[in-house]
């Protein structure tokens, strides 16, 4: 028998230990106290909507860039296969790969175990966010308005396209839509489209 044996075997499963990092360097409460301090005693709508847009839109890359540094320092089996497919065939890094370190980021920083996807296919990536902590916690800390002026979704899309923005992809030829809030509908529904988003048959 050649070659060396692992001592612990490489799980399927996301690292506790990673989520754990992720978590603490990006919690929903800390993020959300930042953006209810920059607007403090602010009533102008659309300066509140600046404001929202710049403080989320970094908290949404950093959060992305830490969740893709990490997740290639604790690969699970599962992301090995991915690779290992993707690499040999050329297909299947749409939207799977990204995919992957959208659900590193949003199982760190949300009360779930699962991140609900509604349609994963060579053109269409489209995944649910329920009961949001970061919505809830603006909500908290600084009052219902300033919750429903959902100026989260620059994070949250900023993250989802940083994710994508790499792995031989071109995030230019992709849209990326918010189209359920949770000011609304109650939950939000990312939407990424690969060129037109629609399948020829």
């Amino acid at each position: 028998m050649s070659g060396a044996t692992r001592t612990k075997p490489q799980s399927f499963e996301l690292d506790e230990e990673m989520l754990g990092l992720i978590a603490q360097e990006f919690s929903p409460e800390s993020i959300a106290a930042k953006f209810c301090q920059a607007v403090n005693g602010r009533k102008d709508e659309a300066e509140i909507q600046e404001i929202g847009r710049e403080v989320f839109f970094e908290y949404g890359r950093s959060l992305m860039r830490r969740a893709l540094q990490l997740g290639e320092e604790y690969p699970d089996r599962t992301y090995e296969v991915l690779r290992e497919a993707a690499d040999r065939t050329g297909e299947l890094t749409f939207p799977l790969i990204p995919q992957r370190f959208i659900e590193i980021a949003y199982l760190s920083i949300q009360n779930i175990v699962l991140l609900p996807i509604i349609e994963n296919s060579e053109r269409r990536l489209i995944f649910l966010v329920e009961n949001c902590r970061i919505y809830d916690q603006i909500k908290q800390q600084c009052g219902e308005s300033n919750a429903q002026a959902m100026v989260c979704r620059h994070g949250c899309l900023e993250a989802i396209r940083t994710a994508f923005d790499g792995f031989g992809l071109d995030i230019d030829e992709m849209k990326f839509e918010l189209t359920a809030s949770s000011n609304q509908e109650g939950y939000c529904e990312f939407v990424v489209r690969r060129g037109s988003g629609e399948f020829g048959f």
